[in-house]
């Protein structure tokens, strides 16, 4: 069981705008779902009101957040390493969706990253975390129309 940052973001590390994503791409989305799916996710409290306050089908959903919040079917705690602990009790896979704060503490504790890089330039208000690149390996990487997409798996501490 990973714990696996996954997002999509411009070459300038743009990750939204006004709460929302600034692009539309049916082939970008369908990989995330595809991921997650049958999975526990992870995200704040702003990042799961952009996906409408409610849980994503088919996946487990935690959200954290220092203010309750009220609707059936999704696990609230306070903390990102409090979350990681409740999603390892499912025995699956954990995706972290972001906000740009949950990124920043997850770097940390992730064990890889999907990350989708979209080739159109859009501009936002909320940006990907800068990451330590020696840290981690690039594994995998899909060119596709739109977006390339990454896998980095985290270098062993040795």
């Amino acid at each position: 069981m990973k714990v696996i940052i996954i997002c999509a973001m411009t070459k300038h590390r743009v990750i939204g705008k006004g709460n929302s994503l600034p692009w539309h791409i049916p082939q970008e989305l369908a990989k995330f779902r595809s991921f997650t799916k049958g999975n526990t996710v992870v995200m704040g409290r702003r990042t799961f009101e952009s996906i409408g306050s409610r849980p994503l089908p088919n996946r487990s959903t935690i959200v954290v957040s220092a203010k309750q919040v009220p609707v059936s079917g999704v696990i609230v705690v306070p903390t990102l390493d409090e979350a990681i602990a409740r999603g390892r009790e499912f025995g699956r896979d954990i995706f972290i969706l972001g906000g740009a704060g949950i990124f920043k503490e997850a770097l940390q504790k992730a064990d890889c990253m999907y990350l989708s890089f979209i080739k159109k330039d859009y501009e936002g208000d909320t940006c990907f975390p800068k990451w330590d690149a020696t840290q981690w390996k690039l594994v995998q990487e899909e060119m596709h129309e739109e977006f390339v997409f990454r896998v980095w798996g985290r270098k062993s501490q040795q």
